[in-house]
């Protein structure tokens, strides 16, 4: 089996907000974490 992985950008949906963002990433990572995906991986953005 291919090990794979998630990139999440973390976005911010129109009418949302960061607090949001953040609870949906979380969210993601542990279905990621259930489903078996090696690794999840954040964007950073300067």
């Amino acid at each position: 089996m291919i090990p794979l992985s998630i990139l999440d950008l973390a976005p911010v949906p129109e009418g949302s907000d960061v607090g949001q963002a953040l609870a949906n990433t979380i969210d993601l990572a542990r279905h990621a974490e259930r489903l078996g995906y090696n690794r999840f991986w954040l964007a950073e953005h300067h």
